[in-house]
């Protein structure tokens, strides 16, 4: 065989070996899938180089830096997303990152910012709520429950912690109200186990 028809042949086949070799995002799922996440991470951010301009990249990138505890980085991360598609998954990314962070009074504020636009987003107000109870400002958690049982009635997880808050800022009667209310809908909720002999009298 000529000499150079092996040199043609050999350089296909190293070619081939290193497309075969090549990253695709369906390795970072795989590692992901493992709690790889450095690996996972790594597969992004090599296939982010080769195409910076491709958001999602930048969201799973986030996603995947969020899981690792890097939260800060993960903001950043999600920020340069927005930057180059406004989305509310990375939106949504900037909230989870502050929830960690234990920074409830930003977390509050990027909500209320986002409702503006998704006023009927259930998994933005809850997400309020709960930096409101964690802040322990039980009124303002109760009032996002409100929020999300007048557009969804029948939630009864959220009026589950709408009774708890209600009742931890004081408003025992209104909680009572909910309480019966769920009792009549949903009485294996762990909230009538906790308030029984309590809002039930």
């Amino acid at each position: 065989m000529p000499k150079i028809l092996i040199t043609v042949i050999g350089l296909m086949l190293i070619g081939s070996f290193l497309f075969a070799q090549a990253p695709n995002i369906s390795d970072s799922y795989v590692q992901e899938s493992r709690a790889n996440f450095q690996s996972a991470l790594d597969v992004m951010l090599e296939l982010s180089s080769k195409d910076p301009a491709d958001s999602f990249y930048k969201v799973r990138i986030a996603w995947l830096q969020y899981l690792m505890g890097k939260y800060q980085e993960a903001i950043l991360t999600y920020r340069a997303a927005i930057a180059l598609q406004d989305n509310l998954d990375a939106q949504t990314g900037i909230i989870n990152c502050l929830l960690a962070l234990g920074q409830y009074s930003e977390a509050i504020t990027a909500v209320d910012a986002q409702l503006i636009v998704h006023k009927q987003n259930p998994t933005l107000m809850s997400k309020a709520a709960y930096a409101a109870y964690m802040s322990k400002n039980y009124a303002l958690a109760a009032s996002y429950y409100q929020r999300m049982l007048s557009i969804y009635p029948w939630d009864m997880e959220s009026r589950g912690y709408l009774v708890n808050n209600l009742y931890l800022a004081g408003n025992v009667e209104e909680a009572r109200l909910q309480y019966q209310s769920l009792l009549k809908y949903y009485p294996q909720s762990t909230i009538i186990t906790q308030y029984k002999g309590v809002l039930d009298k």
